[in-house]
């Protein structure tokens, strides 16, 4: 439950970070390197999805099955969304007389590509549509490929993962310009290092947790693992050190999975919990909220010539941000984080949950025909 509260209290500073507000905090380092904790999310689902998946996939559960799951869980929002961001682009197009699908970005072929969910598999040269999406493109992959690797390999496939987990920062180091900060095209390395440096914590967690409570559990642990991230998170941004981003997240796993101190106790109250089990609508809605909220302001100005920009030149480009006073953007923040939480609870309840659930009945309906089937084949024999 502590390490549920904790995806959402990422997604939250995700979200965060996507807007652009004339703040007290915007400037700060923690808030400007936070895109970082989408690699807390690859720790945290390889290390979740191998406590509930490995040992059944091992067993013979099945990758068909297993991908079902998983696109149930991620689709639905996904598809959702997209056709959320095309159909405001057709409305935008007309109100304002312009040519939609202008941009590469939009272009026919870049939604082909999001409905197959490659879109962030190096196809392209930027992002597309909906931006956060680039994560769900690389997550789905790794899962198939961690499918396919526990089935072919077996007990060997340890093998796979030490190769993830040394492979993964030297590929990055060579291939990307930012380090971690690489999303279109190399970021599928990316999500399958962070993931399996996740699947190492489970496994770690599974045959040692007991040695380790005494030192990875409690108080002093887990503070110690928090300041230790907020540290990291300001000082890494996108030098090389950023590399190892899943390593200090994958400690951090561990020291939350025991639940033993002060800190989950606070992670475990129900308002963080919320966060937990909507932090993948807010991830995946946040951007168009931020949209709007622009769009709103700019209509302010529109109608009724209220300033509502403050413009910054930054590196020779005008970016606007949200207020004029720097009390502006701090309640744009927070007017921000509550317009984006309202969202996710009714895209998790309309969307996500019930698409989820359709995936899940599918495959426990046809497991059970299968069993039925196996026993009328035995009876009558």
């Amino acid at each position: 439950m502590a390490l549920d509260s904790w995806r959402g209290v990422a997604a939250c500073l995700v979200a965060l970070f996507h807007l652009d507000a004339y703040s007290h905090v915007y400037d700060l380092a923690f808030l400007r390197n936070c895109w970082l904790f989408v690699d807390f999310f690859f720790v945290l689902s390889g290390f979740v999805i191998a406590a509930n998946y490995q040992q059944r996939l091992l067993e013979g559960f099945g990758a068909r099955r297993f991908l079902l799951l998983r696109l149930g869980r991620l689709y639905p929002l996904h598809l959702a969304m997209l056709a959320l961001f095309i159909v405001f682009g057709l409305l935008k197009a007309w109100v304002n007389s312009t040519t939609p699908f202008g941009g590469p970005q939009e272009a026919p072929d870049t939604i082909v590509a999001n409905l197959l969910l490659v879109h962030s598999l190096h196809v392209f040269d930027f992002l597309t549509w909906n931006v956060p999406s680039w994560s769900i493109s690389t997550e789905f992959w790794t899962y198939a490929v961690f499918a396919v690797v526990l089935i072919a390999l077996g007990r060997r496939a340890w093998l796979a993962l030490l190769l993830a987990v040394t492979g993964g920062p030297v590929l990055i180091a060579a291939l990307s310009g930012h380090a971690m900060h690489t999303d279109y095209e190399w970021g599928i390395v990316r999500c399958i290092y962070g993931f399996a440096a996740g699947v190492l914590a489970w496994n770690v967690y599974r045959k040692h947790g007991e040695k380790l409570r005494k030192w990875l559990s409690g108080n002093a642990a887990e503070w110690l693992a928090f300041g230790l991230v907020v540290l990291f998170v300001s000082v890494a941004g996108a030098t090389l050190l950023s590399i190892a981003a899943p390593y200090l997240f994958a400690l951090v796993v561990l020291v939350f999975a025991f639940e033993a101190g002060t800190a989950s106790a606070i992670l475990r109250l129900k308002p963080l919990v919320l966060l937990g089990t909507l932090s993948y609508s807010i991830y995946m809605t946040h951007v168009f909220v931020a949209g709007r909220v622009f769009d709103a302001a700019g209509a302010l100005h529109k109608l009724w010539h209220v300033e509502p920009f403050t413009h910054r030149d930054i590196n020779g480009h005008d970016f606007y941000f949200l207020g004029t006073r720097l009390w502006q953007g701090d309640v744009g923040y927070l007017v921000y984080l509550a317009l984006i939480v309202a969202t996710a609870y009714f895209t998790y309840r309309w969307i996500e949950k019930p698409g989820r659930e359709w995936a899940r009945n599918r495959v426990l309906g046809s497991r059970q025909e299968a069993a039925s089937s196996r026993s009328s084949v035995l009876g009558g024999a």
